[in-house]
């Protein structure tokens, strides 16, 4: 499931809390808004309630957009779970690809990105 907030600069999307180990996959974002960011929550609890901070892991980020039409990545693409920071790009992007490996304390991880005009 995928929850968005359009607030006129920019669009947030949100993913459902999911396991660890499955891939988050994001779709139909507003490709009118071509600067984008990611970030990911990592959680102890299925409801997202209970964050939980890693020690080692990565989340591995990939971009669909209108120029390739296949999954790519942006200039930086990794997460260190252990060290959250958010990943950006500018091109007018269709999807975005999340896929976590070897985080360790988190049991479930949600995606949230925003697109913003400029």
């Amino acid at each position: 499931m995928i929850n968005f907030v359009e607030n006129g600069p920019f669009t947030l999307y949100e993913s459902s809390v999911i396991a660890i180990d499955s891939v988050v996959t994001l779709e139909n974002l507003d490709t009118t808004k071509p600067h984008c960011f990611i970030g990911v929550q990592f959680f102890s609890d299925s409801d997202g309630l209970i964050p939980a901070v890693p020690t080692i892991g990565t989340v591995f980020i990939q971009v669909k957009t209108l120029n390739t039409q296949v999954f790519e990545d942006p200039p930086a693409n990794i997460i260190e779970a252990s060290a959250i920071t958010t990943v950006s790009w500018a091109a007018n992007t269709v999807s975005v690809r999340a896929t976590p490996s070897g985080v360790d304390v988190a049991t479930y991880y949600k995606v949230v990105v925003t697109c913003n005009e400029t």
